[in-house]
């Protein structure tokens, strides 16, 4: 018998073409794979609130019947859970209504129905403030009232 026969039918393998051919696919799956990751092309998978106060002219008495404007850009809603103002060197927070704060929804109006512990500030005057959000977001804002 021949041994070189032998050894040709006992032998197990694939041909070196398929194995490159195998080797280049895997290199390029998962380097689309990772430069999809890394560079964003395959899009976020969570959800979430991108909201952004888009007006913020208050009247200087601070009175009822007075509102902030936000925005959700976002692809989830979440709600407003409070308001807080920092003007002539005091912080105080006036009382809001609690207001769902819609994605794609345009601006939301949030009412502040009641002073609070704010006390009235000057017309002209410039303040800052910061919007607490359900999803545990603090979306800070400025403005003057009017």
């Amino acid at each position: 018998m021949n041994f070189e026969k032998v050894q040709r039918k006992n032998r197990k393998a694939i041909s070196p073409v398929l194995a490159t051919v195998i080797l280049i696919a895997i290199t390029l799956i998962a380097a689309i794979a990772i430069a999809g990751f890394v560079f964003g092309l395959f899009g976020s998978f969570t959800s979430s609130a991108q909201v952004s106060v888009t007006q913020a002219t208050l009247p200087h008495a601070i009175v009822a019947a007075t509102s902030l404007y936000a925005q959700n850009t976002g692809t989830s809603n979440t709600n407003e859970l409070g308001v807080s103002l920092t003007y002539g060197g005091v912080t105080c927070v006036p009382t809001a209504t609690q207001t769902t704060i819609t994605a794609g929804a345009g601006a939301v109006a949030i009412p502040i129905t009641a002073l609070g512990t704010c006390v009235a500030g000057v017309s002209g005057e410039a303040f800052t403030g910061s919007l607490s959000l359900s999803n545990g977001g603090q979306i800070p804002f400025s403005g003057t009232f009017s």
